[in-house]
């Protein structure tokens, strides 16, 4: 499997009018995507796992990222973020997993699939599925989407007016406790709110008032391994949603070399706080070290979480670098990717994530690089950064 070159993606259905976390109907298409489901549900019995439940929106997802990428390539990130918040999806980082055969050759790639999802390490967590069959010329590809639920949402517009505004409305799953709402508007820093709690669940306001333009939404909340993104989506305030998106050029190439991936991490850290109007960090190697401990963690176990049995929190982790004096400001990004590029990328996409990147309060860092284990073809890197800062 390859990384798909740049290029333009353009949905097969209409998009959604309203966010919501209601599953629709699931696409009726070819048999193989049939076989694949029930391969799936054969083998969460097995093992007794939650069956998972076909939603249509990712179906429509898996049926357009086949036919955009052209046979086993792995399409970028946000071209898959693109088609989920096109269909009306808000549940972020899907689990994407890529198969392709010859006509006749169904059975035995489902032997292969059974072994390679059905195993993973975030199964357990799956709730929802989606997949897409595209055929051409005596061969199939395949995708398969499986998603996290950990909230419900109350329909939400896609697009407000100048100056409107929307309630956002959710309920969380029992593991989860006080969320967040950040807004990263379409002008200005990140805002935060904590959620107003009342007696179905949680409430806050999005006002569009700093601008026309995407306003990148995102819910927030804590579980027993720290803080969690349990939704992420723009609202189009003023502005019509985008039908087509243009893959952007890398910006570094992919490596599986742990220092040039790191270095390049640094960089594109350096440049986003430059265009933010901050200085460059400060490269400390003790966070550095301690950034790299726990990207292999998390590459040995293959979860992404701040807060660790091991190691415990991002604190006890710059405690143990002996990091002196005490900062008085310390914050963590962890996250997946399969390169700097898609990793930076996906932290700036997401306001909790961006507000520590661009946070006035922080001043040092240290990244770290881990290569997981290979998906489909395609290895999986595990990425921290950590930042400190010493407050006056």
């Amino acid at each position: 499997m390859v990384l798909a070159p740049p290029a333009a993606v353009s949905p097969s259905g209409p998009g959604a009018e309203f966010y919501a976390t209601q599953v629709e109907a699931a696409v009726v298409g070819d048999a193989l995507a049939g076989q694949i489901a029930s391969e799936i549900d054969g083998g969460r019995r097995k093992r007794g796992q939650v069956p998972l439940v076909r939603d249509g929106r990712l179906d429509r997802v898996a049926r357009d990222i086949v036919r955009a990428a052209g046979g086993c390539r792995v399409p970028a990130p946000e071209a898959v973020g693109f088609l989920l918040w096109h269909y009306g999806v808000v549940d972020p980082e899907p689990n994407l997993f890529l198969h392709c055969g010859d006509d006749g050759a169904e059975a035995t790639a489902l032997l292969a699939m059974r072994s390679n999802f059905v195993g993973a390490k975030a199964a357990p967590d799956w709730r929802r599925v989606g997949i897409g069959v595209e055929r051409t010329a005596g061969q199939w590809s395949a995708a398969i989407i499986f998603q996290e639920k950990h909230l419900d949402m109350e329909p939400v517009p896609r697009t407000l007016a100048p100056g409107a505004h929307a309630t956002l409305a959710f309920r969380l799953r029992a593991a989860f406790h006080k969320p967040e709402v950040l807004v990263t508007p379409a002008r200005g820093t990140v805002v935060r709110q904590e959620a107003t709690s009342h007696r179905d669940g949680y409430g806050a306001r999005l006002d569009c008032d700093r601008g026309n333009g995407a306003y990148q939404v995102e819910i927030l909340a804590q579980d027993e391994r720290g803080p969690r993104v349990l939704a992420n989506f723009p609202v189009y305030c003023g502005v019509a949603g985008p039908t087509t998106f243009v893959v952007a050029a890398p910006l570094a190439p992919s490596t599986l070399d742990p220092e040039a991936t790191e270095r390049q991490l640094l960089d594109l850290l350096d440049r986003d706080r430059g265009q933010a109007g901050l200085p460059a960090f400060v490269r400390d190697a003790r966070l550095a070290a301690a950034a790299r401990r726990y990207s292999r963690e998390m590459a040995e176990t293959g979860e992404v979480a701040h807060v660790s049995p091991r190691t415990g929190s991002v604190v006890d982790r710059v405690r143990k670098a002996g990091v002196e004096p005490p900062p008085t400001a310390i914050m963590e990004n962890v996250g997946s990717a399969t390169s700097a590029g898609d990793a930076e990328h996906a932290f700036m996409g997401s306001p909790g994530h961006r507000d520590n990147i661009l946070s006035p309060l922080v001043t040092h860092v240290g990244v770290g690089m881990a290569v997981g284990r290979d998906e489909g073809g395609t290895a999986i890197l595990y990425f921290t950064q950590i930042f400190v800062g010493w407050g006056k």
